[in-house]
């Protein structure tokens, strides 16, 4: 019984030791790895995930790019997150991830390339059900929104885009 005890403790916390990587971003693409089968059929999609991000990033005054804007444009930012999670007997075990991905170029190689620039602290977690690990996913980008923040509506205005 001591794992219904830990039921719904996460661990994590937003890293800001590189935040000014978020100073000036206005637009991000939003992007959610498909999850397990076996956490589909119980309920969780990726596209549920996505709207949530959607819906906050945008009330955030982060511009969301559609799928169809994406690629139209160069120099894109995706916002990933990949939920990975296990069912077991008492419920779930979990590790959320959220990471900026957008072209870098290389010097030394002179190539552009797509690189993580950006990564918040995984959540981990235990819970019963699997409504904590979309409130955890939440949890982990309203952190993230949190950074960007403090990062560009110091002066009072977002970061522009050039």
């Amino acid at each position: 019984m001591a794992v219904l005890a830990i039921a719904g403790l996460s661990f994590g916390q937003a890293r800001d030791e590189n935040k000014e990587v978020l100073q000036g971003l206005d637009r991000v693409h939003v992007v959610v790895e498909r999850l397990r089968a076996e956490i589909e059929q119980d309920g969780l999609f990726a596209g549920t995930l996505q709207k949530d991000m959607e819906l906050k990033l945008t009330l955030a005054g982060i511009k969301v790019l559609s799928d169809d804007e994406s690629p139209k444009l160069s120099n894109v930012t995706d916002l990933y997150m990949h939920v990975d999670a296990f069912k077991h007997a008492e419920g779930y075990t979990y590790r959320i991830q959220l990471s900026l991905m957008e072209p870098v170029f290389i010097l030394r190689k002179s190539i552009h390339v797509t690189g993580t620039t950006f990564r918040m602290h995984d959540e981990l977690g235990m819970t019963e059900q699997l409504s904590e690990v979309r409130e955890e996913a939440r949890n982990l980008l309203d952190k993230f929104i949190e950074l960007w923040q403090a990062v560009n509506l110091q002066k009072g205005k977002a970061g522009t885009h050039p």
